[in-house]
């Protein structure tokens, strides 16, 4: 894989978590996708996971080198709690369409992760 590779997956991994990011500006579709109540605490919750988002959309997205590798690292640290996260949900009673959402997302992201780190690595390696 080339160093084109990596880049291709920091920005599809990027824009996956801009859209999860945009639900900072309507976390009411936000709750109601992620079915949890879409009042003031529901809202408020969406917020701290949209922020979370953005946070390492723009980590990974303007850094290169030894820091992405950090970068990815992180996002796939989160990304595969969220996983767990997803599945005990779905284990305590969560409604199965949205537990479905929120796993199937976490999982994506979990797959770019792994497969920007791997590419960066080897790109480095192949120099």
């Amino acid at each position: 894989m080339s160093r084109e590779s990596g880049s291709t997956a920091a920005l599809l991994l990027g824009g996956l978590r801009g859209i999860g990011g945009a639900a900072f500006l309507v976390p009411g579709v936000g709750a109601r996708t992620l079915g949890i109540p879409d009042d003031a605490e529901g809202r408020y919750l969406v917020r701290l996971f949209a922020a979370r988002n953005l946070a390492l959309a723009a980590g990974l997205l303007a850094s290169r080198g030894d820091a992405r590798r950090l970068w990815y690292r992180a996002g796939i640290a989160c990304d595969a709690l969220d996983v767990a996260a997803g599945l005990l949900g779905f284990r305590a009673g969560k409604k199965r369409s949205a537990a479905a959402v929120d796993t199937a997302a976490s999982l994506l992201a979990t797959g770019l992760g792994v497969a920007g780190l791997l590419a960066t690595d080897r790109a480095e390696v192949a120099e």
